[in-house]
């Protein structure tokens, strides 16, 4: 009877998966050999400036990166060239032609290359904002809401692609660079569902065309167009012999907890993120609550303290004790002084709230991997380095369950005893979905319908294309971050490109969203039922994309169920509808 009673009062015994963190390839660029340790003569030695990170030049960045896709989009383009050679069109007669400068006009070629995007600036006003002083996804998509003292800015948002007004597409390699645009190929698009989208690309996307150079313009009208996509590996799942299980190993993926300061939406409907952290605290630690048995694993995708603007009130002062002091840019120095050290103060508070939370989440046996965002004390330029140790000091004496991780993200959990069970996590905290998304714009047909409707095309910007269609471009492009370093902020590297994805991810992920959502998808980057993905999987690999909401405004994380890939997501809410 003591036996049995022993047992009930028991603590459960967790899931345990296998854990072996991949993203050192990137600290190892976002940690040059020059690092600010060494001494100061030294940095500026001629031996020492030779290592130094911006001693290069960003154009090596576009070589080793148009040398790392180059392979697969050329293979991806030989299958389509295999398909179309039985068609009417001579299609499958075009050859590889190894650097632009060597095409011929008039004749059916493949070229690989680097896609410029130019539009036109005068439909992008000049920006009078600074990331310093909002929210990253604020300043890259603006509320259309604005007031007469503080109109809504408008200058980031995407535009539609518009030959008309002057936009051009380029493909660029070391040799040259060639004008491309989409050809005409009637009505019948089965075929050609690898036709040019302008609006589905952005600068620095490395992609294989094939079409012909126009005698005439000199412009190479591009039949279809073809991008790395990841590499097919040998590893896979097989959630045909991984069946659902009562405890089944669950990875859970949030972002933007918002330690230091209530989101808006709690200041306006009275609720508290506080109280909503420790819900979920005990959602994860208690059992009874939830089924926090089967998480194996917690990666907090960047977020962690709150934004900077956050700390302000709506007349732009800053709290700091009971005081307030103002925050505009005509106060004297003395004042300026106060406001940083109360910022430093609010951000301290915040790394100390986002520690205990750790902290506690650890306790309970639960691995972390904090991955760094925008606001987090880190590099800003990709790759962040990991939040150094001495500031989450609680988090960082639980050795073998917190990991500070570089962002973006990369690991493998090994599910089966299998090594093709494998499961390969990549992502990110959401700045590169964020940054590619001011690029991509809807369809040239969504912008009929607003000319019909009475808008004006050329100055009203349209709505960007959603963070899962961005994301799953990425995925497509074969690349991590193709806007850096354009518009991206990254280290230069003459040596590869880190965002190039080097193997086929089974989860997919970017945190800090709008709102939740997923989607499968198979080898070719091509989206799969949900109710067929089990038949799908049996022939080739799939990936889950998901798009994790910030915590702090949706209240909600996200559980991946590492046998089957099922994704859910689970709210938590302290107001009364």
């Amino acid at each position: 009877m003591k036996a049995q009673q022993h047992q009930v009062r028991s603590p459960p015994t967790r899931a345990h998966i296998p854990f072996l963190p991949s993203w050192q390839r990137f600290h190892e660029f976002a940690a040059p050999k020059e690092s600010s340790n060494s001494g100061g003569d030294a940095a500026t030695t001629p031996a020492a400036s030779q290592h130094h990170p911006y001693a290069r030049q960003y154009s090596h960045i576009y070589a080793a990166r148009l040398a790392a896709l180059r392979d697969r989009c050329v293979s991806n383009a030989q299958r389509t060239l295999d398909v179309s050679s039985s068609s009417s069109e001579n299609v499958g007669s075009a050859e590889v032609v190894e650097q632009i400068i060597e095409v011929k006009e008039g004749v059916w070629s493949v070229l690989v290359g680097t896609i410029v995007k130019e539009m036109d600036p005068k439909r992008r006003p000049l920006v009078n904002s600074s990331y310093g002083s909002c929210d990253t996804q604020s300043f890259l998509f603006p509320s259309v809401n604005g007031s007469d003292k503080e109109p809504a800015q408008e200058s980031l948002r995407s535009y539609l692609f518009d030959s008309e007004k002057g936009d051009v597409l380029h493909l660029e390699d070391s040799s040259g660079r060639v004008e491309i645009a989409p050809m005409e190929i009637g009505d019948d698009r089965e075929e050609h569902n690898f036709a040019l989208d302008p609006n589905r690309v952005a600068t620095g996307v490395v992609a294989a065309v094939i079409g012909k150079v126009s005698v005439e313009k000199g412009v190479m009208y591009v039949h279809s167009v073809h991008f790395a996509g990841p590499p097919v590996d040998a590893l896979k799942l097989d959630r045909a012999s991984n069946k659902q299980t009562s405890h089944e190993p669950t990875l859970l993926i949030i972002s933007g907890l918002g330690c230091g300061a209530d989101s808006p939406t709690d200041v306006s409907s009275g609720g508290s993120l506080a109280l909503r952290r420790e819900m979920l605290l005990e959602y994860l630690t208690q059992p009874k609550i939830g089924n926090g048995a089967s998480f194996c694993r917690m990666i907090v995708a960047g977020g962690g303290v709150a934004s900077p603007n956050q700390l302000e009130s709506g007349n732009g002062e800053i709290s700091n004790g009971g005081k307030t002091t103002k925050g505009n840019s005509h106060d004297d120095s003395g004042k300026s002084k106060s406001v940083n050290a109360a910022r430093s103060s609010k951000l301290a508070e915040s790394l100390r709230d986002l520690d205990i939370f750790f902290s506690e989440v650890l306790s309970s046996g639960i691995p972390v991997d904090y991955i760094p965002g925008w606001h987090d004390p880190t590099n800003a330029n990709w790759p962040q380095r990991p939040i150094h140790s001495c500031l989450l000091p609680h988090s960082c004496s639980f050795v073998d369950l917190f990991g500070r991780s570089t962002n973006p993200f990369e690991g493998i959990l090994s599910v089966g005893d299998d090594e093709n069970a494998n499961m390969r996590v990549l992502g990110s905290d959401g700045l590169n979905i964020a940054d590619l998304r001011r690029f991509l714009a809807m369809s040239s047909s969504s912008k009929i319908e607003q000319n019909n409707n009475g808008t004006n095309g050329d100055s009203t910007p349209v709505e960007g294309t959603s963070s899962m269609d961005a994301l799953h471009q990425t995925f497509r492009y074969g690349h991590m971050a193709p806007t850096g370093p354009d518009s991206l902020p990254t280290f230069p590297s003459s040596e590869s490109d880190p965002f190039v994805m080097q193997t086929r991810p089974g989860i997919y992920f970017a945190g800090n969203c709008e709102k939740f959502e997923t989607r499968l998808v198979d080898v070719n980057g091509d989206e799969v039922d949900e109710a067929n993905a089990m038949a799908v999987e049996g022939e080739q690999p799939v990936t889950r994309l998901v798009c994790v909401p910030r915590f702090a405004e949706s209240g909600e994380v996200v559980l991946v169920k590492l046998n089957t890939l099922e994704c859910e997501v689970v709210s938590f809410c302290d107001v009364r509808a």
